[in-house]
């Protein structure tokens, strides 16, 4: 069937309800934005990808580049070179930082997802417990938790600014009392 073929729907009794088939860009030329998009991720060479793999792995840019690269008989300094320069690829680095991101989130996740445990436990223990020594506990680690703080120890200072002189001088005086008052 061609773009513009319709078909009259012979089951409304109206025969004016027409169906007209479009096509939906499917043909062999794909669409300029489709091609411009394509433009902006450039696709990695198989030893860049080895490269952008072992930097994921969490070794260093020199290591990844020697075991994507033949670097036999290089200087190490060229390779720092040649491997900052792979570093600096758009894609590749791209690509890191995605990765760095997703397990940063994967990090955090599993952190919260650890504390939302622990907290119920001790709601648990704290309602369900059989001694009363395990629901005092488990009340007081609640009790320090971030955000609830019932339990810390606060430390507040309260005088007056002296210089340091007059704290020497202070200090000497009692230690002057002290030492009469014993001997």
């Amino acid at each position: 069937m061609d773009n513009d073929d319709t078909i009259d729907d012979a089951g409304s009794g109206t025969g004016t309800a027409h169906l007209t088939v479009i096509d939906g860009g499917a043909g062999d030329d794909p669409p300029k934005a489709k091609r411009r998009g394509n433009a902006k991720r450039r696709k990695l060479t198989a030893k860049q990808e080895r490269f952008l793999a072992e930097m994921i792995r969490g070794a260093t840019q020199a290591d990844a580049y020697r075991a994507a690269y033949n670097a036999t008989g290089m200087k190490p300094s060229a390779i720092y070179t040649e491997a900052g320069r792979i570093m600096a690829h758009p894609e590749v680095s791209r690509r890191l930082h995605a990765q760095q991101d997703s397990i940063e989130r994967s990090a955090v996740s599993q952190a919260l997802s650890r504390r939302r445990f622990v907290l119920e436990r001790l709601e648990h223990e704290a309602i369900e417990a059989t001694s009363d020594s395990t629901r005092v506990q488990a009340l007081i680690a609640l009790g320090k938790t971030p955000g609830v703080d019932l339990f810390t120890d606060r430390v507040e200072t309260v005088g007056e600014d002296r210089s340091a002189e007059e704290v020497r001088a202070e200090l000497e005086r009692r230690l002057a009392g002290l030492l009469d008052g014993t001997g």
